[in-house]
C-alpha cells in the first residue's frame, strides 16, 4: 500500500466523510502538500492562540493536516525539515487533542523520533 492510500484509509476510518478532500484543498491552495516516495505531509500555516487555531491573521504556525511515513523511516525532525519555511511552532491532532510544540522541539535529534513526544 502506498502512502496515498494510507492517507485515505486513515481519513475514512478516523475522520468524518469529506475530510481528506477538505484537507487537500485547503493545502493546495493556502499551504503545502510534500510527496516523497514514501512520505507525504500536508500542511497550513495557521495562527495560534493557546490551544485555538485561526485561519486568518498572520500565522506563527504550520498546522500540519496529516503526515505519515513508512515505519521507523522518517522522524519529527524530517516533518519540520520538510516544512517550505519556519514558523515558531507546529499543531497537530493526536487522540482527538490539538498540541502545539515549538519549532526547536521537532529539530532535538533524541526526541525528534516521536511526533507527541
Amino acid at each position: 500500500m502506498d502512502i496515498g492510500e494510507t492517507a485515505r484509509q486513515w481519513y475514512e476510518e478516523n475522520e468524518p466523510p469529506g475530510a481528506l478532500s477538505a484537507a487537500l484543498l485547503r493545502c493546495f491552495l493556502h499551504g503545502a502538500i510534500i510527496k516523497k516516495h514514501d512520505f507525504l505531509l500536508m500542511g497550513e500555516p495557521v495562527r495560534v492562540e493557546g490551544q485555538t487555531l485561526l485561519f486568518e491573521g498572520e500565522a506563527n504556525a504550520w498546522w500540519v493536516h496529516f503526515w505519515g511515513a513508512e515505519k521507523d523511516r522518517y522522524s519529527c525532525y524530517d516533518v519540520a525539515a520538510a516544512a517550505p519555511y519556519y514558523l515558531p511552532f507546529i499543531v497537530f491532532k493526536r487522540r482527538g487533542r490539538i498540541k502545539v510544540r515549538r519549532w526547536e522541539a521537532f529539530l532535538r535529534e533524541p526526541n525528534a523520533r516521536r511526533m507527541y513526544a
